[in-house]
């Protein structure tokens, strides 16, 4: 069994290897400190797996960029992807968009615009030009020339390769029980595979933050927001970029492989198979040559969201040592989340 005492020097804990986990072990040993991650799988597989990964501003409306950790994860983002060197399956092609209605779809733009942010409408003709295999296009869509997607798994495996090439250690198949803390601050985690000593723990686990927060008195309202995503196998690719209707959201997550997002109906229990029905009938619908569209995998994960829709990134203060990073949209925040976290502890 490998030795999980932390390294000396002031370690500090990352429990969780998503990506959120990742970026923010990336950045801490950039910093100058020992860093160890521990996860219960392996790096990646949770929740960030079933993400469909946009990088972008196109899905959500402009109030939602309003605060500083939102307004900064773009430019974070690019920032990090000049510090890591293993591929990501970056598809940087920009993404279309449409709403229920003209009306609507302009409101989006007009909304992004007044905010500073790259979008513009184009014609049917325009985007056609852009996305040849579609078949019906409104006369008025929404362009977002900066959005992109990545491989999350991918991108998680890079930031974490990289952490690791500056010192970081990183325990997989080892699950966080509790924290452990005494005279009124964290002192490591218990695993089961012992205890971790550490001077700081930074929870990146999601839905799971909330019972190892309790176990050192720490009440955090996060709850699981289910989302299914759904992998059709391709004998082409069909989109170039990232598409978003009322119908459907696509993207290629390589050349033979469709991502669709879903949401899940309240009260779904089900097969998330089930969910594919639809999504693939509108494909078939809407794109030239796409009877042979088949679906490989479904899976519904619970994306954590804070109560107050804001994210959970910083120190508790009633608990010195434990800090929290918990956000959905993580891929896209992770950078700017991890950027945060390592100037928490390098700060005087």
């Amino acid at each position: 069994m490998p030795d999980l005492r932390a390294p000396e020097n002031d370690p500090i804990v990352v429990v969780g290897a998503g990506v959120i986990g990742a970026s923010i072990a990336h950045h801490l040993v950039r910093a100058g400190r020992e860093v160890v991650v521990i996860d219960s799988a392996t790096p990646g597989t949770g929740v960030t797996a079933a993400s469909f990964a946009w990088v972008g501003i196109a899905k959500s409306p402009a109030d939602a960029y309003a605060g500083s950790l939102r307004g900064r994860a773009r430019p974070e983002f690019d920032r990090v992807l000049t510090e890591i060197t293993a591929p990501i399956g970056l598809r940087p092609f920009g993404a279309l968009t449409w709403e229920e209605s003209e009306e609507r779809t302009r409101s989006f733009v007009s909304d992004h615009q007044a905010a500073g942010h790259r979008m513009e409408l184009i014609t049917a003709h325009e985007a056609r030009m852009r996305e040849p295999s579609l078949r019906d296009v409104p006369d008025v869509v929404a362009y977002a020339p900066d959005d992109a997607g990545v491989d999350p798994v991918a991108f998680t495996r890079a930031l974490l390769q990289s952490a690791q090439e500056h010192g970081a250690a990183v325990h997989t198949g080892t699950t966080a029980l509790r924290i452990v803390h005494d005279d009124g601050r964290v002192r490591g985690v218990s695993t089961d595979r012992g205890v971790l000593a550490a001077t700081s723990v930074v929870l990146a686990t999601g839905t799971a933050s909330t019972g190892l927060a309790a176990s050192v008195g720490v009440d955090i309202d996060v709850a699981g927001s289910p989302c299914c995503l759904l992998r059709f196998s391709t004998p082409r690719p069909l989109v170039r970029g990232i598409l978003s209707t009322p119908e459907f959201e696509v993207r290629q997550l390589d050349d033979a492989t469709l991502l669709a997002a879903e949401d899940v109906p309240a009260g779904f229990s089900g097969d998330p198979r089930e969910l594919a029905v639809a999504t693939r009938a509108a494909i078939r619908r809407s794109f030239v040559d796409a009877d042979d569209v088949r679906l490989e995998h479904a899976v519904i994960a619970d994306r954590p969201m804070p109560a107050n829709g804001q994210p959970l990134v910083g120190p508790v203060p009633t608990m010195p040592g434990l800090h929290l990073a918990i956000a959905h949209p993580g891929v896209i925040l992770a950078a700017e989340i991890g950027r945060q976290v390592a100037a928490a502890h390098t700060t005087p």
